[in-house]
């Protein structure tokens, strides 16, 4: 039986896409040289609500919450970062700056030391440790940053 085009259009975006969001957060886990890239969704996800496109907006935010619950961080951490910086500060930062790739930039690095911050501050409260401050965090750093210049 032949499928007509749309099929196989959704079929090859829907594979890669079940790749991403069940696969790789399980891969992360097991293998800690695979960063958790919550810099890239971040901006993923701003340039998806920036272009009303709520299917990527609810395809970040799912892979944020299965990220958090394989990984075992607080649950919607990710999420409530991603709002405080959209609501806070992506507005000055795209004010400020008129490159898209330095406004990228700068919001990865303020995403992720929020969302360091959030988890230190998380940790503290709880007294438990959230998140080990190790030089694999500054190797996830750089691989944010890298990524969000070349996608």
């Amino acid at each position: 039986m032949q499928r007509n085009i749309a099929d196989q259009k959704t079929l090859t975006q829907l594979l890669p896409l079940l790749g991403l969001l069940l696969l790789y957060p399980s891969m992360e886990s097991v293998y800690p040289i695979l960063p958790p890239l919550t810099g890239i969704v971040y901006v993923q996800w701003r340039e998806a609500l920036d272009r009303q496109d709520y299917f990527w907006v609810a395809v970040w935010m799912l892979y944020a919450v299965i990220l958090e619950s394989v990984w075992g961080l607080p649950l919607y951490g990710i999420w409530t970062v991603m709002f405080v910086t959209f609501a806070l500060f992506d507005p000055k930062i795209t004010y400020l700056l008129r490159m898209r790739t330095a406004i990228r930039l700068v919001s990865v690095v303020l995403f992720d030391l929020l969302y360091l911050v959030f988890l230190l501050g998380y940790g503290h409260l709880m007294h438990t440790k959230v998140v080990e401050t190790d030089l694999i965090l500054l190797y996830y750093f750089v691989v944010d940053l890298a990524g969000v210049i070349l996608f």
